[in-house]
C-alpha cells in the first residue's frame, strides 16, 4: 500500500496564511464598495437610495457625486445629492448641491426653504434671514416661509420684526403650534412673559397641543411669577417629583438667561419684583437685579 510522503513545507507559513487571511477579508470588508461602473446610472440611484436609510450615509453621497458628475444639468439629481449630504451631516455641501439646482433651474419655495434652513445650521444668520426673504417675496402667504423668517430674524436680534413674521404667519395657520411656540419664545426673549402666556394659553387644555407648547407656557407661566400654575401644568407629562425640578429649572432660565423677564422689567420701573407665590424680597435690592424665582415654595407640591 502506497502511502502520500508528508510534506515537508513548513507549518508556521501555513500558520501565518491562516492569521493574514481572515485579517485581510476584515480589511476589504471594512471599505464601502464603490458602484460597479457597469451598473446603469438608474441602478446606482436606486443602490444611492437603500444605502442611505433614514439616519444618511457618506456612501450614498458619493454614489450621488458621481451621477451629477454624469449629468452636469441636471438640478433634481443636485436636489437629491444635497438631501442625502444633509442626511449624512454634511451642511455646507447640501447647501452648495441647493445653490448649484436653482442656478441650473431656478429658485423655488422649497428650495429656498432648504438652504435657509442649511444655512441657520451653519450659523450663518444673515445669509439666511436673505434667503428667506427671497422666499417670502416668491410665497407671501406661506406660513412656513414665514415662521422661517421670524426664527432667522430673531436669531439675528430683530424681535420686532420676527414678532411682526410670527403674527402674519398665525393669520394664515392659526392653529400651527410650531408657529405660535416660536412666537411666544420671541415674546418671552424680549421681556413680554405675559403676552407668551397669552399666545399660548390654549395649550393648558386644548388636545392637540404638543409638549413642546405646555413647557414653553410653563416657562413663560414661571417667568411671569406663576409657578404654582405651570407646576400644575407640567404635571400633565411628568411625575410630580419630575415637575417640581423642571419648574425650578425653569426660574433658574427665567432669572438668569431671560433676565427675569416682566419682574425685571416692574424693577427697573422703580417697583419691587415680585417673587413667585406673591411675596416680595425682604430686603430693596438693586434696581434692575430680577427675583430669584428658583427659591419660591410655589415649584413645591403642596
Amino acid at each position: 500500500m502506497v502511502r502520500n510522503a508528508p510534506s515537508k513545507r513548513p507549518r508556521h507559513h501555513l500558520i501565518c496564511l491562516a492569521v493574514l487571511l481572515p485579517a485581510c477579508l476584515a480589511g476589504c470588508a471594512s471599505k464601502p464598495a464603490s458602484p460597479s461602473p457597469s451598473l446603469s446610472l438608474e441602478s446606482r440611484l436606486r443602490l444611492a437610495e437603500a444605502l442611505e436609510g433614514g439616519a444618511g450615509n457618506p456612501a450614498s453621497v458619493e454614489v450621488l457625486r458621481q451621477a451629477v458628475r454624469e449629468r452636469p444639468r441636471d438640478a433634481a439629481l443636485r436636489e437629491r445629492l444635497a438631501l442625502a449630504a444633509e442626511r449624512a451631516g454634511m451642511e455646507a455641501e447640501a447647501a452648495q448641491a441647493l445653490r448649484e439646482a436653482m442656478a441650473l433651474d431656478g429658485p423655488s419655495r422649497s428650495r429656498l426653504l432648504a438652504l435657509g434652513r442649511l444655512q441657520l445650521r451653519m450659523g450663518d444668520v444673515a445669509a439666511a434671514a436673505a434667503t428667506f426673504s427671497e422666499a417670502r417675496a416668491m410665497a407671501p402667504a406661506d406660513p412656513a416661509v414665514l415662521d422661517a423668517l421670524g426664527l432667522a430674524q430673531d436669531l439675528a436680534g430683530n424681535a420686532a420684526q420676527a414678532q411682526e413674521s410670527y403674527r402674519a404667519a398665525m393669520v394664515l395657520a392659526p392653529r400651527n403650534w410650531g408657529v405660535r411656540a416660536n412666537y411666544a419664545m420671541s415674546l418671552l426673549l424680549s421681556g413680554q412673559a405675559s403676552k407668551a402666556v397669552e399666545v399660548l394659553a390654549e395649550a393648558e387644555y386644548a388636545p392637540a397641543a404638543p409638549h413642546r407648547a405646555r413647557h414653553n407656557l410653563a416657562l413663560a407661566l414661571v417667568t411671569s411669577g406663576r409657578p404654582d400654575r405651570a407646576l400644575r401644568l407640567l404635571r400633565l407629562d411628568m411625575g410630580p417629583t419630575e415637575a417640581e425640578q423642571v419648574c425650578e429649572d425653569m426660574a433658574a432660565i427665567g432669572t438668569r438667561v431671560l433676565g427675569g423677564g416682566e419682574a425685571a422689567g416692574r424693577a427697573e420701573a422703580g417697583a419691587a419684583p415680585p417673587v413667585a407665590g406673591g411675596k416680595r424680597p425682604g430686603g430693596a435690592g438693586a434696581a434692575g437685579a430680577p427675583a430669584s424665582l428658583g427659591a419660591s415654595p410655589a415649584c413645591r407640591a403642596s
